[in-house]
């Protein structure tokens, strides 16, 4: 085996981004144009998370998970992860310019951020593993991206104490999350 699994605990920032209102998008677009759509996405997306050194963990479909913090711990990650979704939305807007031309549609996006303590590391079975993050880090990220807006980036209240007075946040409260018990901040 050329990997070993498991990780170790490090406190990180994860990003989800989702493609909103992608299954009415499949509807009106051949399937390769779906394609060249999430590629040229998930590139652009892609070069801009490496940019502020964060690593792309997984595409899931429409989505993107990334993080930042992991595999070399960074003091900064909150605040470069929230850059990162800012900068996604800004090239969007140009992106957006061109969708509209060739394929007739408009992009939306949404994002959860959060941070957190977790285990990052190799994770999967003998035949197939994975260099990914595992904890409620992720499992908040995911659920805050699930009950975003569109162009909207909600982060936790950690990622917002973590990432410093350098961006501007506008607090929405206490918000239910589904699937969890408790209510994120």
């Amino acid at each position: 085996m050329l990997f070993r699994s498991g990780g170790r605990r490090q406190t990180i920032t994860v990003m989800f981004m989702d493609v909103v209102a992608f299954t009415p998008l499949t509807e009106k677009l051949e399937p390769e144009q779906v394609v060249e759509i999430l590629n040229h996405l998930f590139t652009i997306s892609t070069e801009i998370v490496f940019r502020h050194a964060g690593i792309v963990d997984k595409f899931i479909g429409d989505s993107m998970m990334a993080m930042w913090g992991a595999p070399r711990e960074q003091d900064d990650h909150a605040m470069r992860a929230v850059d990162a979704a800012d900068d996604i939305l800004a090239w969007l807007e140009l992106a957006n310019q061109h969708f509209r031309e060739r394929y007739q549609v408009a992009i939306r996006l949404a994002f959860g951020i959060n941070s957190g303590p977790c285990v990052v590391g190799n994770i999967g079975s003998e035949t197939r593993m994975e260099y990914t993050a595992i904890g409620d880090v992720v499992n908040v990220a995911a659920r805050l991206e699930s009950i975003a807006r569109p162009r909207q980036i909600l982060v936790s209240a950690t990622t917002r104490q973590l990432a410093g007075s350098g961006i501007r946040f506008a607090a929405r409260g206490e918000r239910e999350l589904p699937g969890r018990a408790l209510p994120v901040t």
